[in-house]
């Protein structure tokens, strides 16, 4: 993973993207006929902005709305209604996401990412909160990379979305990072093979629905997109990064244990396991961690907006680090702990940290709205003298 001269990480303003029904429909069947366990929980079948809880959701009906042209209208087909179900929204970020994301990375940035993206926009092209997570997660990844200087990394993504990830890791890394995204929601599959083949024009791209999309030869491929139902079948690498940021968070159990043995099979001897989930959202079940990753980072970073929402990295071993990571995972928990216990809080902090914060921020709002209406009375009697 070769970082290239190129700091930005999104390089081309895309337009807004619509599907053709007549494709989107033909990864829709397929899914159904070849998807059996591996098909997505109703929430994403529904493309749903925000999971609710998984009892309330039915199946059949959710698989009924992903087939019917009501649901293709509603959700699938334009990019822009999903946004909000891959990333949350397309709102640039605001001020307090700005300051969280530089206190975490100004000590934490070997790529040199922060300043050419986040505080200067010199081509216009805008930053969504989103990309400021895609910024963390480069730099992380670069980080704990078994070797940062290997001449070609192969990396494997699990629930891709529209290719976020994979456009910044091409624009920073080139043809030294070769990118495979496996997903099982149609409208996943579908709109990054159009977004990236806008966002990266050199990149070589392919999907499983192209013709001839079947030989993912990496060789001659810089970005390969299948379908998780064929991915088994076809794949013939091991990888050296494994990926899931905010997906496992809405599967279910047998999902979860399916991705995560999934890492454990095509991962190489070494390889850095890259996880980014909430564990108190859509699953509240078990992640079962392979005896032999070893953890190695793992906290709440300003990605997390549930409370118990870590960002954890892993190296595969040949070793037990089930003890270990029991370890940092108690010391994980109990920073969880210390939070919501505001008596402890306090005892450790004083008032003065919890109530100082909370009045800097309501005197910032209020000069704010106080300017503004300055302006305002100003315009008004300029108005009347004229």
């Amino acid at each position: 993973m070769i970082p290239q001269d190129n700091k930005r990480i999104k390089k081309r303003l895309v337009p807004e993207l619509e599907a053709d029904h007549k494709d989107y429909l033909r990864l829709v069947e397929d899914m159904v006929r070849n998807g059996r366990g591996l098909i997505s929980d109703p929430n994403w079948l529904r493309g749903d902005d925000r999971s609710e809880a998984p009892d309330a959701y039915d199946k059949n009906k959710a698989l009924e709305f992903a087939l019917s042209q009501e649901g293709y209208q509603e959700k699938f087909s334009k990019m822009k209604a999903l946004m909000k179900a891959w990333i949350g929204g397309t709102e640039p970020p605001s001020r307090a996401t700005i300051l969280k994301y530089r206190r975490f990375l100004e000590r934490c940035d070997p790529l040199g990412l922060w300043q050419p993206n986040a505080e200067k926009n010199e081509d216009g092209i805008p930053l969504l909160q989103a990309d400021l997570g895609s910024i963390m997660d480069l730099n992380l990844l670069y980080a704990f990379a078994a070797s940062s200087e290997r001449r070609v990394t192969i990396a494997l993504e699990v629930g891709g979305g529209y290719g976020r990830l994979a456009e910044a890791a091409f624009n920073i890394f080139g043809r030294s990072l070769k990118y495979v995204i496996v997903d099982a929601v149609p409208a996943s599959l579908y709109y990054s093979r159009k977004y990236l083949s806008l966002a990266c024009p050199d990149a070589r791209i392919r999907s499983f629905y192209d013709e001839g999309g079947e030989d993912f030869d990496l060789e001659n491929l810089d970005i390969a997109i299948i379908p998780s139902w064929h991915f088994e079948r076809l794949n013939k690498s091991n990888y050296d990064i494994c990926i899931n940021i905010e997906s496992m968070q809405e599967m279910n159990q047998a999902h979860v244990d399916y991705y995560l043995g999934l890492f454990q099979s095509v991962a190489a001897d070494g390889a850095t396991i890259y996880l980014s989930n909430a564990h108190d959202y859509y699953f509240r079940g078990v992640f079962n961690i392979p005896r032999n990753w070893q953890r190695l980072f793992s906290g709440n970073t300003p990605r997390s907006w549930t409370p118990d929402h870590p960002t954890e990295i892993f190296r595969k071993t040949s070793d037990d680090y089930s003890i270990r990571n029991s370890a940092v995972d108690s010391a994980y928990n109990y920073g969880l702990w210390l939070q919501q216990d505001p008596e402890d809080f306090i005892s450790r902090n004083g008032y003065k940290a919890m109530i100082s914060p909370m009045l800097e921020e309501t005197a910032r709002k209020v000069k704010s709205k106080l300017g503004v209406r300055s302006r305002i009375r100003r315009y008004l009697t300029r108005g009347r003298r004229v």
